[in-house]
């Protein structure tokens, strides 16, 4: 199926989002490590540039994550008056956060860094408007943090080796790795999390695998963020280890299995509820314009039903989403143009939103996706 190729891309017009890149979105998977993965990327339609927009740290709750894992690496690991290295850094707000309480130094990489844009960094921190390379890691850097990037590389295992050697014999380097977890797709049915963007859908299995190929030992794996977040912390090992393909249980491994149809029933229960509320004309938005109504939407071929899609990022209001061209409206819009039903496209937010409505004075019905 032909999807938008980027979910972050801000278009000015609506006709720009119908009309923009499309690529196959057609999910894969290795039976032996569970590494579930779309068959059908192309790695030249994807370019990342000044255009491209996905923070979400205007979220109150995200704002609030991201305050407590930096202070939680930078207490458990004493990354203080260090040198942070951050991959795929977007605007620097993570980077400048561990820097600005930890006293330290840092330097990011992202090609859709935009100065002119971006809001100001601390002195002692820069971003440089690159794609990462082996040489951007040397043996000084005390914390490497690759936040929601690996997902997005075609070679993730080439690029964790890349760090490894880039981090030299120094052992130890603390390296923070963050992604979407692959069982939210697959066991809570979210297909707004099906995106051209994602590569690779990573499982707790798959993703200690590739870690541990590349010559790290993990020190922690876990669920963050409602269980959407898999997050990993670990240091270079001297002596590397073979690589050990870890099999998802039997559980997981019949979820993936059984996805493809549950997917399909999910979208028709989607599609239906929104003609019945079409139908008996209720008016419809959505929050949120990220990834997840990106997909969401392109996925249902929803281009009518919905036509507004609120979100508190002050750089995406007044644009158009990809691929099925909702206008991209700020809270404010919901006033004097009251929907009947709100639809939340990130569950985790819904008491946040339910709180912003009613501040607002909108009493719609609030629908989580």
């Amino acid at each position: 199926m032909g999807v938008p190729t980027h979910v972050g891309i801000l278009w000015p017009t609506r006709e720009e989002a119908v009309d923009c890149p499309r690529g196959d979105l057609d999910l894969g998977y290795c039976p032996a490590c569970g590494f579930v993965y779309n068959t059908g990327f192309d790695a030249g339609l994807n370019a990342y540039g000044h255009s491209y927009d996905n923070a979400l740290h205007f979220s109150a709750v995200f704002q609030a994550y991201e305050q407590d894992l930096a202070k939680r690496l930078i207490d458990t690991y004493d990354i203080r008056d260090s040198d942070v290295v951050e991959i795929g850094s977007g605007s620097g707000h993570f980077l400048g956060l561990v820097c600005a309480l930890g006293e330290n130094r840092g330097t990011g990489f992202d090609p859709s860094y935009d100065a002119e844009h971006a809001e100001p960094l601390p002195a002692r921190v820069q971003v440089v408007n690159e794609y990462f390379s082996r040489e951007h890691v040397d043996a000084k850097a005390d914390l490497v943090v690759c936040r929601h990037v690996l997902e997005h590389v075609d070679d993730p295992a080439g690029m964790l080796r890349s760090l490894r050697e880039g981090i030299g014999d120094r052992s130890d380097t603390v390296l923070y790795l963050e992604v979407p977890n692959g069982l939210l797709a697959l066991r809570r049915l979210s297909v707004g999390d099906l995106i051209y963007e994602h590569v690779s859908y990573f499982l707790a299995s798959s993703l200690r695998t590739a870690v541990e190929a590349a010559g790290f030992e993990i020190l922690d794996l876990r669920e963050s963020y409602d269980g959407q977040f898999l997050a990993v912390e670990a240091r270079p090992t001297q002596v590397p280890l073979a690589p050990r393909p870890t099999a998802p249980t039997l559980d997981v491994l019949a979820d993936i299995q059984a996805f493809g149809e549950r997917a399909r029933a999910r979208v028709t229960e989607w599609a239906d509820l929104l003609d019945r509320l079409a139908a008996a004309d209720e008016r419809v938005v959505a929050w949120g314009a990220g990834a997840k109504a990106v997909g969401f939407f392109n996925v249902l071929g929803v281009t009518t039903e919905v036509d507004r899609v609120v979100d508190v990022n002050p750089r995406k209001q007044g644009t158009f989403l990809a691929g099925t061209g909702q206008a991209v409206v700020p809270p404010d819009a919901l006033v004097t143009d009251p929907p009947g039903t709100v639809l939340v496209m990130n569950p985790y937010y819904a008491t946040e939103i339910g709180q912003m409505l009613a501040d607002l004075g909108v009493d719609a019905n609030v629908q989580t996706v």
